[in-house]
């Protein structure tokens, strides 16, 4: 949700089962299926594209014995694998203990209604509804377009109704009881505002490491003959205000070579040395000055 970026499904198609409600300590609730994020989309490698009696029948062959799922979240947008063990002897209904319909799970992540600027001693502040990280998900009707939400509360003023809330800050979902109220004293029946659409859709959350799916073997990289990984770096990550970090190298850098002097110049053979210049004549020699030390021998 909030990203269109999403795990492709086995098989295609955006069709399975919808989990709506999941008992507590059910076969379901074990294996950590979501109420209203959840979709079941396949029993062992049976795809479940179709509303037919497959579901029931793999469930009753399956019946005590650990079976792979794949779930498809709308919350993460990615597929899951999970083990369910439908059985009777759970203390509750059904062999799941879970209440499903058939349905796309395309633009599922759309059907959520933003809670904003809850007011103080409204019906939404009474019933403990908390500005931007709540989002309604659900009631006990089906809710497909912004309207439908609107509907039903007008439905309800001064009576009860029960919601299905997700908060951000928990990245879970509860039941919240609230009662529309026109005359509570401050404006609209619930007294905070609603947002719908592209902008107010739940958060896109990274699902754990463990249901990860590999990377196909063309994207993994192999370790380099020194035993490290190449890991590529990218300029997004970082901030104009901060500087990169310096990047540690296995092994510390070799030190700089010792200074070495210059050699002399070298000649070729058939180069010959310059001559030095011829010394200067010698002064004229006066009866009344000494003659001057002869000069050095060359």
């Amino acid at each position: 949700m909030g990203a269109e970026n999403s795990t492709p499904v086995p098989g295609g198609g955006t069709e399975g089962y919808h989990v709506l409600r999941v008992q507590e300590n059910s076969p379901g609730h074990k294996a950590g299926l979501e109420a209203f994020f959840d979709f079941i989309i396949a029993i062992g490698n049976t795809r479940l594209n179709e509303d037919n009696e497959n579901l029931r029948d793999l469930l009753i062959q399956h019946k005590d014995k650990p079976v792979r799922t794949l779930v498809y979240s709308s919350k993460t947008q990615s597929c899951r694998e999970v083990t369910l063990v439908p059985c009777e002897g759970w203390g509750g209904q059904g062999l799941l203990g879970v209440s499903i319909r058939f349905c796309s799970f395309d633009g599922a992540n759309e059907n959520v209604w933003h809670v904003m600027d809850v007011q103080p001693n409204s019906p939404a502040g009474l019933a403990g509804l908390q500005s931007d990280t709540d989002y309604i998900i659900g009631a006990d009707t089906l809710l497909q377009d912004y309207e439908d939400l609107i509907t039903l509360i007008e439905a309800h003023d001064g009576k009860p109704l029960k919601l299905y809330v997700y908060s951000t800050v928990s990245d879970s979902c509860r039941e919240v009881t609230i009662t529309p109220n026109s005359v509570w004293g401050g404006e609209g029946l619930l007294g905070c505002g609603i947002g719908y659409g592209y902008l107010h859709r739940i958060p896109t959350r990274e699902p754990p490491v463990d249901q990860l799916t590999p990377l196909p073997s063309d994207v993994m990289r192999a370790p380099a003959s020194d035993g490290f990984t190449e890991v590529p770096l990218s300029s997004a990550a970082a901030t104009p205000s901060a500087a990169p970090a310096p990047v540690s190298s296995p092994l510390p850098p070799p030190p700089p070579p010792p200074p070495q002097s210059m050699p002399p110049p070298t000649y070729a053979a058939s180069q010959s040395l310059p001559s030095p210049p011829p010394p200067p004549p010698p002064a004229p020699v006066s009866a009344a000055s000494p003659l001057p030390p002869p000069p050095p021998p060359l």
